[in-house]
């Protein structure tokens, strides 16, 4: 089943965490803090297997986003290659941006990834949307 997160942040400068989407099998979180234009920043994506679940490390996960306009990717696509964190117990990926000018962004992209449990593996295809405060 496909869910569209949407994570809106205003112009606090304290880091904030929001569930993007999750069901008994995993959790993700996407935390998007706010930054300042011309500047590399990050975007950090939390995979968390639910209980009795572990992550399918041979499954081919992936996360990819597309940006809006006046923001540049270091890269779009992120593998498990990429990951800052990839194991069993879960799984954190970095998106590395800049933004040319100030205003709130709005970031769209899909992730794909595999958890299992003792008698089955799921194999997971999600939406995925963020917002970003550029100052």
């Amino acid at each position: 089943m496909l869910r569209t997160a949407l994570v809106s942040l205003g112009l606090c400068t304290t880091f904030v965490a929001a569930t993007a989407f999750a069901d008994a099998a995993y959790t993700v979180k996407v935390e998007a803090p706010p930054v300042k234009k011309a500047e590399k920043a990050k975007a950090r994506i939390h995979i968390t297997p639910g209980s009795g679940y572990h992550m399918n490390k041979d499954y081919p996960t992936s996360v990819t986003v597309a940006p809006p306009a006046g923001v540049t990717l270091e890269k779009p696509k992120l593998t498990a290659k990429d990951a800052a964190k990839f194991e069993e117990a879960g799984a954190d990926f970095e998106v590395v941006f800049t933004a040319a000018d100030a205003g709130k962004k709005d970031f769209t992209g899909e992730i794909k990834f595999a958890v299992c449990s003792a008698n089955s593996c799921d194999p997971k295809k999600e939406k995925l949307a963020f917002s970003v405060e550029v100052k």
